[in-house]
């Protein structure tokens, strides 16, 4: 029973205390702000970032430059982008169809690319960068001109 205890213990603090984000680091560019659960379980600190999220006005572009951790160890995309967008009318939030054309480069090679509109499922990010591809390059641009506010996720991003 003891020995059932230690195991379950381990597992949930690797759970909790994980990086969802590993594999890419932050380089340059468009700064996206860390995604946060609001409660987890960790007695070491603040909850781990569970993705990464821009802001993106109508017509707006961001590009973030990634540096790959562990270039032979991780190699395949992990996570799903996401469009939230919503505009205020007369103190009510409403829902936006804005949409953003998306495309991750791998040391300036085109890897995907694809279109979501807010309101859609997360499109899953398949597909793996070359293995000797050192740098990610996240670009997203708003292909609406509509005047709402919208985020672009990258929920659970990094490399597997």
């Amino acid at each position: 029973m003891l020995l059932v205890l230690v195991i379950s213990g381990v597992l949930a603090y690797f759970i909790v205390n994980s990086d969802p984000t590993e594999g890419l680091d932050y380089a340059s560019g468009d700064a996206p702000e860390e995604m946060k659960q609001s409660i987890c379980f960790s007695d070491s600190g603040p909850c781990p970032p569970t993705g990464f999220k821009w802001s993106l006005p109508a017509s707006g572009v961001i590009q973030t430059r990634f540096e790959r951790e562990d270039i032979d160890d991780r190699t395949e995309f992990r996570g799903g982008f996401r469009l939230e967008a919503a505009e205020f009318i007369q103190e009510e939030v409403r829902d936006c169809s804005a949409a953003v054309d998306w495309s991750l480069l791998a040391d300036n090679r085109p890897i995907a690319h694809g279109t979501i509109t807010a309101g859609s499922k997360d499109q899953e990010v398949t597909g793996a960068p070359p293995h000797e591809a050192r740098f990610i390059q996240l670009t997203a641009q708003r292909t609406d001109s509509l005047a709402c506010h919208s985020t672009f996720q990258w929920v659970y991003a990094g490399l597997d």
